[in-house]
């Protein structure tokens, strides 16, 4: 089984992270109904205040669409590196030829794989997505289940989530992004996790 997980941004802030995300990784596991010995997980992170700062300039004084998404995928590399930082023992995949290879051979399954975004999507991708604000690391993460052929995706967030909801009403919610909706006919299951939801 592969699973992608992404972390939201905004977890970055927590204090107690180094902690927290691994037993919150356990507990994904726990509902496992396979052998996790057999599972590959694959992490990716959002950009969380790092990107918020550069959307709010952008309200007030509106950028080149384009060159802000890239500019924003550029942040996405800052925060991967401090979770690599972070969390040294997890496998590190942050380049097109490394990602080709574990693509081809198989991702760990003795800890999880932490992927940067520039190592599966730059600009000569051919993907519909938007180059502009309605595509997040939340889309990101679906194209690497897409291009991984991976069988689910964990989007963590750091805000209540209603397990009733649809895509349709995560998107109007604004929990995931616009961009999502390219997702309608995946062959994955999509999993959305409140990261606050055992908190006292």
């Amino acid at each position: 089984m592969r699973r992608v997980i992404k972390i939201g941004g905004s977890l970055l802030a927590r204090p107690d992270l180094q902690n927290h995300l691994p037993k919150l990784l356990n507990e994904i596991d726990g509902g496992l109904q396979r052998d996790a010995s057999s599972l590959e997980t694959l992490l990716i992170v959002g950009g969380g205040n790092l990107v918020d700062v550069l959307r709010q300039w952008d309200q007030l004084r509106p950028l080149d669409p384009q060159k802000t998404h890239w500019q924003c995928i550029e942040l996405l590399q800052y925060t991967f590196e401090v979770i690599s930082h972070w969390f040294p023992r997890w496998n590190r995949i942050d380049s097109t030829a490394a990602f080709q290879i574990a693509l081809n051979q198989g991702f760990s399954t003795a800890v999880p794989s932490l992927v940067s975004i520039r190592s599966f999507y730059g600009p000569d991708d051919d993907d519909d997505l938007p180059l502009d604000w309605r595509t997040t690391s939340d889309s990101l993460a679906g194209k690497l289940c897409n291009d991984t052929k991976a069988d689910e995706l964990v989007l963590l967030k750091s805000c209540p989530i209603d397990e009733t909801w649809d895509s349709q009403t995560l998107i109007s919610q604004g929990i995931i992004d616009e961009s999502f909706v390219a997702f309608r006919d995946r062959n994955w299951k999509l999993r959305i996790v409140s990261a606050t939801a055992n908190e006292q």
